[in-house]
């Protein structure tokens, strides 16, 4: 007799993204609404929109210049910051990255922000993932990420 494995499933990465995007709220950075995508590696996108003129700690120009700003996370990388610059007829874009984990603790996440929103320069991008890949089940990345549904 032999046993039936049970498949695999996917934890739903939103609660934890909402988890982020309140914390960004919460620290006067202003987000749109996350879109997600479920497909073969999960991801979202959250817009940036430029701070009020009174605000405490002003964007650096590098943010200011940007056509647009977009926070975004998948599984495999984690947390990076998109910049698009107009250049003539095309658009340029920066990338940073966050680095270090794919699911660092949303008040993480707000720090790095918010630091690199305002003083990108000592704020390098860490180019040292991906960090898992989403071929393989990693059931502690899973219950990491259910643990935001909570």
């Amino acid at each position: 007799m032999s046993t039936a494995e049970t498949p695999a499933t996917n934890a739903d990465h939103r609660p934890y993204i909402e988890t982020v995007r309140v914390a960004l709220l919460l620290r006067d950075i202003r987000v749109g609404n996350a879109t997600f995508n479920t497909g073969r590696v999960r991801s979202a996108a959250m817009t940036l929109l430029a701070p009020d003129d009174d605000f405490d700690e002003p964007w650096h120009h590098t943010f200011t210049s940007a056509q647009f700003v977009e926070l975004r996370w998948n599984e495999e990388e984690g947390w990076s910051l998109l910049a698009l610059h107009p250049s003539g007829a095309a658009l340029l874009p920066t990338v940073w990255h966050h680095g270090f984990a794919v699911l660092p603790p949303p008040e993480k996440v707000c720090t790095w922000l918010a630091l690199l929103l305002t003083m990108p320069g000592v704020c390098g991008s860490r180019e040292d993932g991906p960090y898992r890949t989403h071929q393989k089940h990693d059931p502690v990345f899973e219950a990491a990420l259910a643990a935001y549904a909570l």
